[in-house]
């Protein structure tokens, strides 16, 4: 099955991840681009929690997580494609 992805709600998702990792890791991040790793900055699963509902709060979507798995964390980038392809609302 494959996702829509709305490319302007793409874009401010990836700027809405640059500017809350670093408030919900509580720590710098400088130079955060799509191809940064997730994993490799210790996400926890309480804390990619609070990321997602971050991004809901910040841009205004409801963000569909029945399919969501560990590979979407790769990258900035696979989490913006996941969340602009799986916005509700």
């Amino acid at each position: 099955m494959s996702t829509q992805i709305d490319s302007e709600l793409r874009e401010r998702v990836v700027g809405s991840i640059r500017t809350l990792l670093p408030q919900v890791l509580r720590h710098e991040l400088p130079g955060v681009s799509e191809q940064t790793g997730l994993m490799e900055l210790d996400l926890t699963s309480a804390s990619t929690l609070e990321l997602l509902l971050a991004i809901e709060d910040e841009l205004d979507i409801q963000i569909d997580v029945e399919e969501f798995d560990e590979v979407h964390l790769r990258t900035v980038g696979t989490l913006a494609d996941y969340v602009a392809g799986h916005a509700v609302g």
